[in-house]
């Protein structure tokens, strides 16, 4: 079988850390401040590797060695970071090419129903069988990603896992199992070897990384844009603003929180949490589950702060750094709760390819056409009196207050502007690519109407 949609395009470095594919920037507007703060400037080395000396000068050397490959460091998952002083200009790049690799279609046949024929499927780059995790962030569209994801796993033939309660510092084994779909073996309990042996694709709310553990740790890596990966991450994120909104009605909904019964009230129940927070020196992530909850790996999510040495907003700074350093690692699939169409079509061009029948073209299209056609994700947060388009409108008629609220949710916005990047080049990538969906014949024989890139 061949796949045209691959000649002419060899794969990318080994590394994004190269000045051509991506880059690390960090800066202070304020030169001052720099001066004023540069013995206040934290480092953070994480997971470092050590090796034992006999010598001083082999130290000198060592030491030389490892300041001229920090690329190489990155290249092994192990970076290092400098955050300066409330440093807040946190620079990253991300590439049209590693777009267009995210984004690149699964080589799997949506409604192949032979399971030995679907897991015998590799991609011929990376020999690797195609698995996606979608690690669903709290407050972002889940419902409709949810809904998306069961529907596709029915047409298009694909095992789906759904599982939940997934606490911080546990392995995906100590996870809840939700629910399946078409699942060929039953699962009581979330089991990586009957993941590995017949599920196509993962969802919940778990950490990045954490799916790499069902398959073995020999070939379980980020991408780093060598084509597709044996795990593709996928993910939704929000503004942080609209997110903290939807949180609050949603808490007030299942009844956590007091509800109010108007928008003015819940405006000032909002304001006066917000205040509150700001006062005692705390962000978005002391009241709502924060982005980088799922975005960090296990590893990093155990890594320790000296509270004495440290400030709050130097580990928030850190936390962010290590969750848009994965999203770039893993070369993430990025979908955003406010472009909810333009994210189900990056969905479909990365995983509705290939088609085994008319038939079964017309139906996946059907599909996805539906769900880029709802324009937003349903709204699970939303009451029946009051909604979050609401709240914020009344929240942006104070000016002085939305400068508190920005101040307030500012390291997690670093997140998702980085994460915005990503899906608008992303989504250019699809439109630049114009695949077509295409068929398999009975000869086995794949065929593409038109390719370009």
């Amino acid at each position: 079988m061949t796949f045209a949609r691959r000649l002419g395009h060899p794969s990318l470095p080994s590394t994004y850390a190269d000045d051509d594919i991506a880059a690390v920037t960090i800066t202070n507007s304020n030169k001052k401040d720099d001066h004023k703060h540069q013995n206040h400037s934290l480092k953070f080395l994480i997971f470092g590797q050590t090796t034992s000396c006999t010598s001083a000068l082999i130290l000198m050397i060592g030491a030389t060695l490892m300041l001229m490959t920090i690329s190489l460091i990155q290249k092994n998952f192990h970076p290092l970071f400098e955050l300066p002083y409330q440093s807040q200009n946190l620079k990253l790049t991300y590439t049209a090419e590693l777009a267009a690799k995210a984004v690149e279609p699964t080589v799997w046949t949506c409604g192949e129903t032979d399971r030995h024929k679907q897991t015998a499927v590799v991609d011929p780059i990376t020999n690797q069988r195609p698995f996606f995790a979608f690690v669903h962030v709290y407050k972002t569209g889940g419902t409709t990603v949810r809904e998306f994801f069961r529907e596709y796993a029915a047409v298009c033939k694909k095992s789906l896992a759904l599982v939940a309660k997934c606490g911080l510092g546990k392995d995906l084994e100590d996870c809840n199992f939700l629910s399946c779909v078409n699942a060929p073996q039953s699962i009581e309990r979330v089991n990586s070897t009957i993941l590995h042996d017949n599920y196509d694709i993962l969802g919940g709310h778990f950490n990045f990384g954490m799916a790499d553990d069902i398959f073995s740790n020999a070939t379980a890596t980020p991408n780093y844009g060598n084509g597709a990966p044996q795990v593709r991450h996928m993910t939704f994120l929000r503004q942080p603003i609209t997110r903290f909104v939807s949180h609050i009605l949603y808490q007030q909904k299942q009844g956590n929180v007091d509800k109010t019964d108007t928008v003015e009230e819940t405006v000032e129940d909002i304001k006066k949490r917000i205040r509150s927070s700001r006062e005692k020196g705390e962000y978005v992530s002391s009241s709502i589950y924060p982005f980088y909850n799922n975005l960090l790996t296990l590893e990093q999510h155990a890594m320790k702060y000296d509270q004495e040495q440290t400030t709050q907003e130097q580990q928030e700074l850190v936390k962010v750094q290590l969750s848009i350093d994965n999203l770039l690692r893993y070369n993430a699939i990025v979908g955003m709760t406010e472009t909810f169409s333009q994210s189900i079509q990056i969905f479909e061009h990365a995983m509705g390819q290939i088609v085994n029948s008319t038939r079964k073209e017309e139906e996946v299209q059907e599909m996805f056409s539906r769900y880029i056609g709802e324009k937003e994700s349903k709204n699970g947060s939303k009451r029946n009196d009051i909604s979050t388009g609401s709240v914020l409108k009344e929240l942006n008629k104070d000016d002085e207050f939305m400068a508190i609220f920005r101040e307030f949710v500012k390291y997690e916005q670093m997140i998702v502007d980085f994460a915005m990047d990503m899906h608008q080049k992303q989504y250019k990538a699809v439109k630049k690519g114009h695949f077509e969906r295409y068929t398999l014949d009975s000869s086995d024989m794949l065929y593409l109407d038109s390719v370009g890139m």
